[in-house]
């Protein structure tokens, strides 16, 4: 009988859904506080997010034929998910350029997000 080493679907959704909050990080939707404002396009993002994660992850993983422990079939899932929307990211901080934005305030709104999720070491 032959062992399987796919993960199972419920267990792929963690690092899917993990990348497609960095994913909305990068794409904006994320503000500086932590906070999402839930919208037809962010949940759309979120489930293209989450779609590109396994279903790419998943057919890379196939396509080269790569015998990998589920830990790192996990990390593939991830970097699917995050890299695979990081287009719709940069497609959205350009249309914020065009619109007046600056970089440097791309540039903190996107680190400012960043810190509120993952937290700032304890210091207030």
């Amino acid at each position: 009988m032959h062992e399987s080493t796919t993960i199972p679907w419920f267990i792929k959704l963690i690092p899917a859904i993990v990348g497609a909050i960095l994913a909305l990080v990068l794409s904006g939707d994320i503000d500086k506080d932590g906070k999402i404002r839930v919208s037809i396009p962010v949940i759309i993002k979120f489930v293209a997010s989450v779609t590109i994660s396994i279903y790419g992850g998943a057919a890379f993983i196939e396509y080269f034929a790569l015998g990998l422990s589920l830990v790192s079939q996990g990390a593939v899932m991830l970097f699917f998910a995050v890299f695979g929307l990081l287009a719709i990211g940069i497609v959205y901080q350009s249309i914020a350029l065009l619109n007046g934005k600056t970089l440097s305030e791309i540039i903190r709104e996107v680190k400012a997000a960043f810190i509120a999720i993952i937290g700032n070491g304890g210091n207030k």
